[in-house]
């Protein structure tokens, strides 16, 4: 295995946990860095013929994965901007596609692209204090995969992208984002129970049968819609608007304290 910065890869007979090891900036993501870590990983798993399920965390108890790390993205011209985001639907399919069914195990904060990394995997268990949420409509962005409505149902997922909000892990249960909720304790040791008993499955059937479920979300339009996504998401990070240009203004100059109290301080209050 290669010798990775932001991410650990550890085998566990034919299950395969890989674990995003940026504890100090609560599992953040670097662009391109860890998305390219992340990528080859995956390539690494899919080859792997021995292996039967993968499993995805964070480290730590506080967070699974908090999305792009802001504070490290540079300013991007618009064809730059394009590729980036068709690079980050790369590491999106590549889990959603992998031939190998995969688990996130939910160790605390899945926040934008932290939540749909999670919401990409096949199946998933949450801590008690696991929270999901995809604030980015209140900073001029978009969903990085809005693959909610080939999860849940539509009354659910439009306040879910509408609003920003982020839902506990009872939540994610009761609209069927997850198959439980573990206590924190527990969650390393359920999620490894689950990928062994996915494990003693006969492999090659195991692979058609995630592949004709594929087929299936395909069929209903998953792949072009997440594509044609891009281009919109990609038109709005572009946009430059006035409020857009302060909110990443204070987080340049006054770093991220600042940034989320302009963004989420206003949702504060009591509905």
């Amino acid at each position: 295995m290669n010798n990775y910065q932001d991410i650990i890869l550890e085998r566990h007979g034919s299950v395969m946990r890989l674990t995003i090891n940026r504890p100090e900036r609560l599992n953040s993501l670097r662009l391109p860095e860890s998305r390219n870590e992340m990528i080859h990983a995956l390539d690494e798993v899919e080859d792997d013929k021995d292996l039967r399920v993968l499993i995805i965390t964070g480290s730590g108890e506080k967070a699974f994965c908090t999305g792009w790390d802001m504070e490290s993205i540079d300013d991007f011209d618009l064809s730059q901007l394009e590729a980036i985001l068709r690079g980050n639907l790369e590491l999106f399919f590549k889990i959603w596609y992998l031939r190998l069914p995969v688990i996130a195990a939910i160790n605390g904060y899945a926040v934008a692209a932290g939540a749909a990394l999670a919401l990409t995997c096949d199946l998933a268990i949450a801590a008690e204090h696991a929270r999901l949420g995809e604030p980015e409509i209140r900073h001029y962005a978009l969903s990085p995969m809005p693959i909610m409505p080939f999860l849940t149902h539509s009354k659910f997922l439009h306040e879910y992208y509408y609003t920003g909000d982020m839902i506990d892990a009872a939540t994610m249960l009761q609209m069927g984002l997850i198959n439980r909720v573990v206590p924190a304790g527990t969650l390393e040791t359920a999620s490894l129970k689950l990928a062994e008993r996915i494990a003693k499955v006969p492999a090659y059937p195991l692979e058609m049968t995630k592949r004709s479920l594929r087929n299936v979300y395909d069929m209903m339009g998953f792949s072009n819609s997440m594509r044609q996504h891009v281009h919109s998401d990609g038109l709005v990070l572009g946009a430059n608007l006035p409020d857009q240009r302060r909110l990443m203004d204070l987080l340049v100059q006054q770093g991220m304290r600042a940034f989320l109290e302009a963004r989420d301080g206003p949702f504060r209050e009591d509905t």
